[in-house]
């Protein structure tokens, strides 16, 4: 029961609510039924509840009193504790905290308005590094025709961000439109619609999933925050064996490895990888020796060793431009069950003419036949390329011979 009353208690903090959620987490912590990391953990969402810094240094303290070995809570203290210091000394430049990063030089990034990069958020995700990696630089194995290679090295944590609320815990995400839009694993959101992304430690907003192509894992979430960048991409279609890689997921030690030679014949969009350990759902962002983000870490594996496969940045460009370009369409509304943006649900019908599921917004009302919703689902005006039936579709398949959904209209 003390599990349950903290979960509460953590969505009506989600929800907006600190003041029911503070007495549900209260409740909570008062009960010996807690393990040492969930105490930590429920103290942790307390400290969120309030803006008074002696508060949240309180319950840093009670967390890491609770699990010695919690560092987020660490984190959290340390970064309380350093704004207590004393004022900087009159010889050092005025106006700038001793903790303040720098701020990259931006000046070697591609020169295109679709990749400007912005000076780093003031806050970092807890334990990351922003070091480069520990391998020695080698040349490229690539070379854009016509133009040189500059190598990109800024700091990217700004544009990744943590997903919070998937069924398969906590996820990594990044933003891959100056917009706002956000691409992680269709494993990490699962069937949800809304859940949470952290921008920060402690800083959380609302995400709402908009598309998802299950069949090369991603998916697509927005926010109501636009960045104003995007990362520098990988300006080549391929990688070649054993090119270094790196993963960042959000809030966690970068993980090295590189591009695993395979016999295999795969799909170009499949980035083949050393890695076999993830420290969260998926959704890290995968860069290479130059620091170009080429991909994305999904929890797809090879058959015969564990590695963990990434999707390919191209793949996922291409799929996002998807999305876009059905918003200049007929209305659609998310399918949390196929992940496609339904016309029939978007014009206010029962049910996703893709799959068959029932709509969101369909679940408590009384279903009946629409001779008007006959145009969305192929009883009418749409016929089989393959047979000529107009029996309809379901399930991306002709209900007469089961071959894939290549129609015309009449």
């Amino acid at each position: 029961m003390s599990y349950r009353t903290l979960e509460m208690g953590v969505q009506a903090i989600q929800a907006g609510n600190n003041v029911e959620g503070a007495r549900f987490l209260r409740i909570a912590l008062k009960s010996d039924e807690l393990t040492p990391e969930v105490r930590a953990v429920g103290y942790l969402w307390l400290a969120e509840t309030q803006d008074d810094r002696a508060h949240k240094r309180a319950c840093y303290s009670e967390a890491l009193a609770a699990d010695p070995n919690n560092a987020d809570a660490k984190a959290r203290l340390t970064e309380i504790l350093k704004a207590q210091l004393p004022p900087v000394p009159q010889s050092l430049p005025e106006n700038v905290p001793l903790d303040t990063p720098s701020t990259p030089d931006i000046a070697y990034l591609p020169q295109s308005p679709e990749y400007t990069m912005v000076a780093p958020s003031a806050y970092m995700p807890p334990n990351f590094n922003p070091t480069p990696p520990s391998y020695s630089p080698i040349a490229p194995a690539y070379t854009p025709q016509g133009q040189g290679y500059t190598p990109y090295s800024a700091d990217p944590s700004s544009l990744i961000v943590g997903v919070v609320g998937g069924p398969n815990g906590l996820g990594t995400g990044f933003f891959v439109t100056p917009d706002g839009l956000i691409a992680t694993t269709r494993f990490v959101v699962g069937g949800t619609t809304q859940l949470a992304v952290e921008i920060a430690p402690g800083r959380q907003i609302m995400a709402y999933v908009v598309r998802a192509f299950p069949d090369i894992d991603l998916a697509l979430l927005r926010t109501d925050i636009a960045p104003g960048a995007a990362l520098p991409v990988l300006p080549q279609p391929r990688l070649s064996d054993d090119t270094p890689l790196q993963a960042l997921g959000y809030g966690r030690a970068p993980r090295n490895g590189a591009q695993r030679p395979t016999k295999r014949a795969l799909p170009t969009h499949w980035i083949p990888t050393t890695l076999g350990t993830l420290d969260d759902a998926g959704g890290a962002p995968v860069f290479d020796q130059h620091q170009y983000l080429v991909g994305m870490m999904t929890r797809a594996t090879a058959r015969n060793s564990g590695y963990f496969y990434a999707l390919h940045i191209g793949m996922i460009q291409s799929r996002a431009q998807t999305y876009m370009n059905e918003l200049q369409g007929e209305p659609r509304a998310y399918c949390s069950s196929c992940g496609c943006g339904s016309r029939a649900s978007g014009a206010g019908f029962f049910y996703c003419e893709i799959c068959g599921t029932v709509t969101p917004r369909a679940q408590q009302v009384q279903r009946y036949p629409l001779p008007q919703a006959e145009y969305y689902y192929g009883v009418s005006g749409m016929r089989c390329h393959h047979c000529g039936s107009q029996a309809g579709f379901y399930g991306a398949r002709c209900l007469r011979c089961g071959q894939s959904p290549e129609t015309r209209t009449l």
